[in-house]
C-alpha cells in the first residue's frame, strides 16, 4: 500500500475551473440529469470528475451555486485556500478494471465513446483509497485500450 492524500473544500465555479485547469492532461467526465459524457473542455455540470495518472478532482454542486470538491491524490499537494486535508490515515493501491464494451447492448452504456475514441477492450486504471482498512474511494486514473476485447 502507498500513502494517499484526500482533500475537501467548498468553492465557487471560477475557483473550481481554475483548480481543474491548474493540472495537466486531465480527462473530464461531467454529468447532470440530461447528459453524461467526456466533454472536450471543462464543463461544470451538476457533478463530475477530472483525472490524470496522479490525481482525481470530484465535484458536486450545492443549492447555493457553489461546489463541494474532493481531491484524491497519490502525492501530497499544496492546494489553494478553501481546501483541508480529510482526517484519517489514507492509503491506496493501484488496480485496473475492464470497462463494458460500448457495443454491448445488454448493459445499455451511456457513452458514445470513451476518452481516446475507443469503445471495446477499454481498461481503466484506478487508485483504490482506504481510510485505515476501509475502502472508501475507487479513483479513476487513466483510460487505456486493451489488445483483446
Amino acid at each position: 500500500m502507498n500513502k494517499g492524500y484526500v482533500y475537501s473544500g467548498e468553492i465557487d465555479a471560477n475557483a473550481l475551473r481554475q483548480l481543474i485547469q491548474s493540472f495537466s492532461d486531465l480527462t473530464v467526465l461531467s454529468w447532470d440529469l440530461s447528459q453524461l459524457d467526456f466533454p472536450s473542455g471543462v464543463e461544470l455540470r451538476r457533478a463530475g470528475c477530472a483525472f490524470n495518472p496522479e490525481l482525481e478532482i470530484r465535484w458536486e454542486s450545492t443549492f447555493e451555486g457553489r461546489f463541494l470538491v474532493l481531491v484524491l491524490s497519490d502525492t501530497e499537494l499544496n492546494l489553494p485556500g478553501g481546501f483541508e486535508p480529510v482526517k484519517g490515515d489514507w492509503w491506496y493501491d493501484k488496480i485496473a478494471v475492464r470497462l463494458v464494451d460500448l457495443t454491448d447492448k445488454r448493459f445499455a452504456p451511456q457513452f458514445s465513446a470513451y476518452p481516446g475514441g475507443g469503445n471495446v477492450g477499454v481498461k481503466l486504471k484506478c487508485s483504490v483509497f482506504r481510510r485505515g482498512v476501509v475502502v472508501t474511494f475507487v479513483s479513476p486514473r487513466e483510460v487505456s485500450h486493451a489488445e483483446e476485447s
